[in-house]
This record gives structure tokens, sequence and C-alpha cells, in this order.
């Protein structure tokens, strides 16, 4: 699950970002909490460990450039995102490596690449997707996935036992598969750690299915798994 925080100690716009930032990720299909904070001490003697705190600067007790600081020395893999309308303190986003610093009033376009840019990041980093599946989010890692097949607008991720299916586009995966995928056809993803063997325009995958392999791509996807291949040996 995705965990947010928004920091601003005018409720308004509090509750405001808490809004914007649910609509877009419910759109994206993001399991995940938001917690709202209007005092910045709570949030900071929290508990509760956040991937991502969206920041007011201007802020009574506590300011929000003090708070990422001390945030910083908490945890080096939450992201932060400045919410503020005051442009001299963007040289302080690049001490606490803030992912954006953001002028109110937002621009929704603003916010959405902000939001795209730190969700990338954490599933990058938890080196897994996340689905909606029988009206559920689930959690796929990488490693479970032999290929990826598109029939129709349905996306169907094979695993070693089982196959997952859920609405989506092959286009909008393999964005989020890292280097050891490969496209080998218009409707397939293959994970090339699971090939067992290719021949005639077939690869037979570990667990003994068969995908197939555009004759177009042929020449390039061999390629690419010879080159990934290799590379993994040494």
């Amino acid at each position: 699950m995705y965990k947010i925080a928004v920091c601003d100690d005018e409720k308004i716009m509090c509750e405001y970002l808490q809004k914007k930032v649910s609509e877009i990720l419910t759109k994206w299909n993001i399991f995940f909490t938001i917690t709202c904070y209007t005092n910045a001490l709570d949030l900071l003697n929290t508990t509760i460990s956040y991937d991502l705190i969206l920041l007011d600067i201007q802020m009574p007790v506590l300011d929000g450039v003090t708070l990422a600081q001390k945030l910083r020395t908490q945890s080096e893999k939450c992201e932060l995102i400045f919410i503020t309308i005051l442009k001299e303190y963007v040289l302080y986003a690049f001490e606490v490596e803030a992912l954006d610093y953001i002028y109110k009033p937002i621009e929704q376009k603003r916010l959405e690449n902000a939001l795209k840019r730190a969700v990338n990041r954490y599933q990058k980093e938890k080196k897994g997707i996340l689905i909606q599946h029988k009206n559920c989010y689930q959690t796929i890692k990488l490693e479970e996935i032999y290929y990826c097949e598109v029939i129709n607008r349905k996306l169907y991720l094979h695993l070693q036992n089982e196959v997952i299916e859920y609405y989506g586009k092959l286009q909008e995966i393999q964005k989020q598969l890292d280097k050891r995928f490969l496209k080998c056809h218009r409707s397939y993803i293959v994970n090339m750690d699971y090939i067992k063997k290719y021949e005639s325009l077939i690869l037979t995958m570990q667990n003994g299915e068969k995908v197939p392999v555009s004759r177009l791509q042929q020449k390039e996807f061999i390629e690419k798994m010879l080159y990934y291949l290799k590379g993994r040996e040494t």
C-alpha cells in the first residue's frame, strides 16, 4: 500500500490536496492511504513510515524546510514534494533531495507529473507492479511473471502456476517492467530469465508454456535476448 501524508497548516489547503491526490491516484488504480497533518510536529513525531509527503513551507512552530531536513534523517527513501507560494526556498529542495517544488495555485498537470514520478520510483523500488484484480488491489513481484499477454482489452500475467487477468494495455505494463522483460510479439512480453528454448518462432518457457515470436521482430529479439543472457552470465 502506498502511504502518503499531506502537511499544511491551513486545513482547507490540506483537504484540497488530499482530494486532488486521491482523485489522481484513484484514476491510476493505485492502492493508497493519505493522511492530513495541519501540525508539522505531529507529522515529525508519527510512527508511520510514509512513502510520499507533500509539504507546505510557511508553517508555525516548525517550517516545512526544517521539517524536511528532520524527516530526511529518519528516512532516505521517502519522497518529498514541496507545495508553496515561496519561490525563494527552491534551493533548499535540492538539499533534501525533494522530488519536486510546486507553486500555489497548483496546476493539475504539474501535480500529476510529480505524482507519476513518485509512483514510478516507488514501484521500481518495490520491484513489482500494482494491479486491480477481481475488485481488489494486488502487488505482483516482477520475478513471479513469466510472460505478459494481451487479448482485446485484457492483460494476462502468466506466473509459474497461475494466470492473473485484468483490464490494461501492453504498453502501460511495459513501462513498469525492467530489462529482463522483452517484447517478442505485438501481444507478448517475456521474462528472459524463464526462457527454456527457442525454435521456429516459438519460445518454450520453463513452466512449459509456449509463446510466439513475431517474424518481423525475430532478428531484433534474438540479438537482444543473447545480449541479455551474455550479460547475466558475466
